[in-house]
């Protein structure tokens, strides 16, 4: 077995190249130690019958003081859960565990293998923690800790990082892949069989996925990533897998020297300005339950070499051609000699189709130079035959635009009626270009 020290990917032979991130040289040999001596032991265990599980006990969950964080975990904190917490450096993933102290009433143990007791009080002191129900570990041997928290029980566990833990029946160094699925399995079985919630900080790669081993996000229960520019203080957990609610919930929150804020009327927060721009435009999307008013911005330049640039930022790329090339066979706007690029103000990661209508919008205002008023909403799917398409929750979206300044709202041809906005029906791409 080889593995990419890059993006950790396995391979079953050696080359040159891993064919999943594209470095050279990066692939090195593995070789799993064996453990096993050759007898095999079996135990018996004490079966549950369903009907006698007691589900959703106040005794099983850690409610938060944030509204928003209890939003993306589904309410509460599930005792004896995994949580898995991951984005690039910089992003204040350590922050965020340390503020948990603010969040709740329950015991912390803040075990950090990168910072001594001294830094993470510094921190602490910055943010107004008062730290009477945490205690700090400095300390990266999973044993050690281990040992430590079973003479000192403790409601939430916080790991920070596994990527610097490391486990003395493992010869590997730190970081490594025995080491991280070694320590991972073990805080598992931990978490499960003392009813402690843990919380595990890990990093990701290059292009934004988590680091090896896949394994890991199968073993806990709670995948959280951090969304954001790391030069902006808006941030975003969104949570990705949840075994205990739903997905696709988001916590936006600012970030500031001394406090975390919650951001429960984001309205404002996702739109630079409510004037008149070119190459701007608004658009509702909905995370999971929660509709968000976002800004999409769009630049079209001639383009100096043979073959035109399509940059996309926080959308898919693949999105950004389609709606080009729907815009050039359906209507009189044609980018064959224009680069485009398109962006989502404030950095948030749009995934659903419901803002395609807005990211058109944006590319004809740049091109044809002319100014998008910010009191209109678009709502709208494309279609790939120039059509137009019901975006799921629309009525959902329509009350949204109601409850702010939006006096108009370009949407399908339906039967919605607002008494508030002027709703603004259309059929395809020809009729968005009469109107806008």
């Amino acid at each position: 077995m080889y593995i990419c020290s890059n993006c950790w990917n396995e391979s079953l032979k050696w080359q040159g190249k891993c064919n999943f991130c594209g470095e050279w040289n990066t692939l090195q040999e593995f070789k799993e130690e064996k453990v096993w001596n050759g007898k095999l032991k079996w135990e018996k265990k004490i079966l549950t019958k369903l009907d006698e599980v007691e589900v959703s006990t106040n005794s099983e969950k850690i409610i938060t003081k944030s509204s928003e964080l209890n939003n993306a975990l589904w309410w509460w904190i599930t005792k004896g859960s995994v949580i898995l917490l991951s984005w690039e450096p910089g992003i204040w993933k350590s922050t965020i565990t340390l503020e948990l102290a603010n969040l709740v009433d329950e015991k912390i143990i803040y075990v950090s293998g990168e910072e001594t007791s001294f830094q993470i009080a510094s921190r602490a002191k910055r943010l107004g923690i008062s730290g009477k129900n945490i205690e700090i570990l400095s300390e990266s041997c999973i044993e050690d800790v281990l040992e430590t928290i079973s003479h000192n029980k403790a409601d939430i566990l916080v790991i920070d990082s596994i990527s610097v833990m490391h486990s003395k029946n493992i010869s590997w160094v730190a970081g490594s892949i025995s080491q991280v699925k070694f320590i991972s399995e073990i805080l598992v079985t931990f978490a499960k069989t003392t009813n402690t919630t843990v919380f595990i900080i890990w990093h990701i790669t290059k292009d934004g996925n988590l680091a090896w081993p896949k394994t890991l996000e199968h073993m806990v229960d709670t995948v959280l990533y951090f969304e954001g520019d790391k030069y902006d203080n808006l941030r975003i957990l969104r949570t990705l897998k949840n075994r205990f609610g739903a997905t696709s919930e988001i916590w936006i929150f600012s970030m500031t020297e001394s406090w975390l804020k919650d951001l429960k009327n984001p309205e404002l927060e996702f739109v630079s300005s409510k004037e008149a721009q070119i190459g701007s435009s608004l658009s509702i999307t909905i995370e999971w339950s929660r509709p968000i008013i976002i800004e999409t911005e769009s630049l079209t330049t001639y383009t100096k070499f043979g073959y035109p640039k399509r940059s996309a930022r926080w959308i898919n790329s693949s999105k950004l051609d389609l709606i080009v090339a729907v815009l050039g066979k359906y209507s009189q706007v044609k980018l064959d000699s224009y680069d485009v690029y398109s962006n989502i103000a404030r950095g948030l990661k749009i995934e659903e189709p419901g803002i395609d209508l807005s990211i058109a919008v944006s590319i004809i205002s740049s091109k044809l130079n002319k100014k998008i008023d910010k009191e209109s909403i678009f709502l709208w799917e494309i279609s790939l035959t120039g059509k137009i398409k019901k975006p799921i929750y629309l009525e959902k979206r329509l009350k949204e635009a109601e409850k702010i300044w939006i006096k108009k709202v370009f949407l399908p041809d339906c039967e919605l009626k607002s008494k508030k906005c002027e709703l603004i029906k259309l059929k395809n791409i020809e009729d968005l270009i009469k109107n806008i």
